[in-house]
């Protein structure tokens, strides 16, 4: 199994754990179209061979890592940062009620070129966060082979790591939003392609007041939106049996959630 979708695999898991509140429920297709939308076969027993392909996945990176110390970015042989961004973590700007307006804040947003930080909210679209360690665990694991994919690409050193999940109660639909995001110096292009989902097309959609590049695509009933620029690289997947937060409100909320997560550095 290739590092690509292994990866894959674990983002999906890390969505449906937030989603469900367990790791052993898929997120379900909504049955609607759109660009990129495709499924996949399943497999039985994939998650017991995940542990596995991880470990070997993460041994081969740090031979090619070793082999590789005196090239132009020796930060690749780093170990892994802390899963947060460290600093002060601002408060989300007052919501409006539920709903389609679940992401949408007050107050007058940043703009301009950046340089920008990702940080990991209290709370994102009315979803409270989700700390425990089992949340925690599954986004290191998805972080650490997106990492190992922007080495891959040439995309650049990463400095720190934002993990971070956010889901609801029936009262919220069971909508869920999780993000794994990345603070360093980039190729926005090339990052952009390391971290989409692979086989699937993705849609440029109008980055927002924060520039760089912003593409979502629809991912097995799940919606999986990526942005990049020079300082920072973010992938986002959102769950909404609603549909009210996607579809053809995806861009906008995109952006919003961007907004909370993304800050002036």
């Amino acid at each position: 199994m290739e590092l690509r979708e292994v990866s894959a695999h674990i983002r999906l898991r890390f969505a449906s754990m937030a989603h469900h509140g367990g790791p052993d429920r898929p997120p379900q297709p909504h049955d609607r179209g759109g660009p990129g939308y495709r499924t996949r076969p399943r497999r039985r027993g994939l998650w017991k061979r995940l542990g596995i392909v991880i470990g070997s996945v993460c041994a081969a990176f740090v031979v090619v890592a070793c082999s590789s110390a005196s090239s132009s970015h020796p930060s690749a042989t780093k170990p892994p940062p802390s899963p947060r961004s460290t600093g002060a973590v601002p408060t989300p700007s007052a919501v409006s009620t539920g709903g389609a307006s679940a992401c949408v804040t007050t107050g007058q947003v940043t703009g301009g070129n950046g340089p920008w930080k990702l940080v990991a909210a209290p709370t994102l679209c009315q979803l409270p966060a989700e700390n425990s360690a089992q949340y925690q665990q599954t986004g290191q694991s998805l972080a650490q082979l997106t990492k190992i994919s922007l080495n891959l690409a040439d995309a650049g050193p990463v400095t720190s790591t934002m993990t971070a999940a956010y889901q609801g109660s029936q009262a919220a639909h069971d909508r869920s939003v999780t993000a794994v995001g990345f603070d360093g110096r980039f190729q926005p292009a090339a990052a952009l392609g390391a971290v989409e989902e692979p086989g699937y097309a993705y849609t440029n959609v109008p980055p927002g007041p924060h520039g760089g590049t912003l593409a979502c695509a629809n991912v097995e009933g799940s919606e999986n939106c990526v942005w990049a620029t020079p300082t920072t690289v973010c992938e986002i997947t959102i769950i909404d049996p609603t549909g009210e937060l996607i579809g053809a409100n995806i861009a906008a909320n995109a952006v919003r959630i961007r907004d909370v997560l993304e800050v002036p550095a």
